[in-house]
């Protein structure tokens, strides 16, 4: 039985549409699943059972999943091109609303851009690129007429913390009505995208050596054969997604055949799930100790310390936990959204006029600008980034969405 067929699906289905409604609502339909379930989990099959179509139907209309996926983002981008028409001249907190509005509408499309456009072929993702970067360039100087006094790569590093503002709704089940969140998230990305960025002493651009990556929090001076492997795979999956790394890639790069991998780990999931695992696991560690409860300061430090840390493990996270096995996933998010309800009753204790609802919107969009700036571009290098994300994150959670 399809898991996506609904009552409603197949009402639509026998009202007629013409070809460019079906292909949109086929798009729009894709777009919900590859976001919930992963570009890999979805057949074609089940996005045409999902608006009442039979599954030969679907191919009149999309020849391939990944051209279904193409349209899927391109249907979302269309959405934010007229959420922005006006950026060009517009200031920012005009066109914040907005985009704020398309992030809760359309919360598919910031997942589909960074965790499944990999999945397209060169010449299919390139066109969306192309999109999306003109999009990006018409914000950034939005941002730049706001922040006159920052140079290119500071209003690089506040759009990515503002727009992981925007995409934070993808990660979590809304709890305010759209209108209010809407607010919320513009004044979180406007408050973050005006943040006085702290000096890191001296030139805050000179170039600094990146320091070695690491794939778990706590690894030993001489790592195991076990932890060489887990870091490996860790490296690999950032590099090239879970579903393109086999176990064969990952013992030729410690120089083991594939199968003795089987000593130490029985599956690939299994070393997904050894790394996730620690990382979820130090965060209770550095939080749950004390006999009284962490203060917003404390959580915060924490994880921008474990992102900045283990940027490749956040990323793997962000870009891969769709991928792990049920019951370990259920076990992980268990643990991290144990972390996310101590941040909000840390910003409860600070904020006490927030209602849950809304400490969870800007609990979740503070996270984000960590998940964010550690692992897009060459973010991570700055100098001086760990207290440039404090004060991100912070700004994040000391917006007011109340005017």
């Amino acid at each position: 039985m399809a898991r996506t067929g609904t009552r409603t699906g197949i009402r639509q289905a026998r009202t007629r549409l013409s070809t460019d409604e079906r292909r949109r609502q086929l798009a729009e339909s894709a777009g919900q699943q590859f976001h919930r379930l992963g570009f890999h989990q979805v057949s074609m099959a089940e996005v045409a059972t999902s608006i009442g179509l039979t599954a030969p139907a679907i191919y009149r209309h999309y020849r391939s999943k990944q051209e279904l996926l193409a349209a899927a983002i391109g249907s979302a981008l269309d959405v934010v091109d007229a959420a922005s028409a006006d950026a060009a001249s517009a200031p920012l907190h005009e066109l914040l609303p907005p985009l704020a509005a398309v992030a809760v509408k359309r919360r598919e499309l910031w997942t589909l851009l960074q965790r499944e456009l990999r999945h397209l072929e060169p010449a299919q993702r390139a066109p969306i690129e192309e999109r999306f970067s003109a999009f990006i360039a018409r914000f950034s100087s939005a941002v730049q007429r706001l922040r006159p006094d920052a140079d290119a790569r500071d209003v690089q590093l506040l759009v990515t913390a503002a727009f992981a503002v925007l995409s934070s709704p993808a990660v979590y089940a809304r709890r305010l009505p759209a209108d209010e969140q809407q607010r919320w998230l513009a004044a979180a990305a406007e408050a973050v995208c005006r943040v006085r960025l702290p000096s890191a002493g001296g030139d805050r651009h000179a170039r600094q050596d990146t320091p070695p990556e690491r794939a778990v929090a706590v690894e030993p001076t001489a790592p195991s054969r076990s932890e060489e492997l887990l870091r490996t795979s860790v490296r690999l999956f950032h590099e090239r997604g879970y579903a393109a790394v086999s176990l064969d890639d990952i013992g030729a790069e410690v120089g083991i055949a594939g199968p003795s991998i089987y000593y130490h780990f029985a599956t690939k999931a299994d070393l997904l799930v050894a790394a996730v695992t620690r990382a979820t696991e130090w965060l209770a560690v550095h939080w749950g100790s004390g006999v009284e409860p962490p203060s917003l300061d404390d959580l915060v430090g924490v994880y921008v310390d474990l992102g900045v840390r283990e940027r490749l493990l956040l990323g793997v996270y962000v870009l891969d936990a769709v991928n792990l096995p049920a019951e370990a996933g259920r076990r992980i998010r268990a643990g991290l959204q144990a972390d996310v309800q101590a941040w909000c009753q840390a910003l409860g204790r600070e904020r006490p006029e927030l209602s849950e609802a809304e400490q969870m919107v800007l609990v979740q969009a503070a996270r984000g600008i960590v998940h964010d700036v550690v692992r897009i571009g060459r973010l991570h290098a700055r100098p001086g980034l760990t207290e440039e994300l404090r004060v991100l994150v912070h700004a994040a959670l000391t917006a007011d969405g109340h005017g």
